[in-house]
């Protein structure tokens, strides 16, 4: 029996990945607004809003669409758009360097500058709708203008954007309707380990059978 490299079984654990990883934005999903993460701001609540895709687990997701609106246990179909290559006509704005601006904020928010998620979430909103008012800038942060700037001077091409999505309602062009979310999935590097993993688990079936 032709005996198969560990090399070669680690490609196509890698490429079943990616390839089931492209299929799963082929079409629509369920999405599910399934909570908030009690984060206030001038009488919006920001980011994190919690969203579920096909009943999976909850994601944080960021908001960049202030004139829709969405209720906790809204359900309704979406697609999603990769930032890197996806085809952005099923998008709400469909304008490349306005995600990336968004995208680069959306990485930018992490456990030590949560005084600053209001902010940070008001200059998504501002990217997209120029004319949304932040409102009085909550004290000792750095507001909403200092973060729309930084988007708007940061050197975009200088980022990794592979692990952003986009999500989008179907009827994405609607007057009303749910909002549209960005949210981050799990780096290449993360995939590569679960292909290692596949590896593994091949490996001790070989060697019990």
């Amino acid at each position: 029996m032709r005996r198969v490299s560990v090399k070669k079984i680690l490609s196509l654990a890698t490429i079943f990945i990616i390839v089931a990883s492209i299929a799963a934005f082929a079409d629509p999903v369920e999405a599910r607004f399934a909570g908030l993460g009690g984060e206030n701001q001038n009488g919006e609540y920001t980011y994190p809003y919690f969203l579920t895709i096909d009943n999976g687990p909850q994601i944080a997701m960021i908001c960049d669409d202030f004139y829709h609106s969405s209720a906790i246990g809204d359900t309704w179909q979406a697609n999603i758009t990769p930032l890197v290559g996806g085809d952005l006509s099923n998008t709400r704005f469909n304008d490349l360097t306005e995600y990336e601006e968004a995208a680069f904020l959306l990485l930018q928010i992490n456990d030590a500058n949560q005084p600053e998620w209001g902010n940070i979430n008001f200059a998504v909103w501002q990217i997209f709708n120029p004319g949304v008012n932040a409102g009085d800038q909550p004290p000792g942060t750095l507001g909403a203008a200092y973060w729309l700037n930084l988007a708007k001077t940061a050197d975009l091409g200088q980022i990794d954007f592979s692990n952003i999505m986009i999500l989008t309602p179907t009827d994405a062009h609607a007057e009303s309707g749910d909002q549209e979310f960005l949210y981050v999935t799990p780096e290449p590097g993360t995939l590569m380990l679960l292909g290692g993993a596949l590896l593994g688990l091949f490996s001790q079936r070989r060697r019990f059978v």
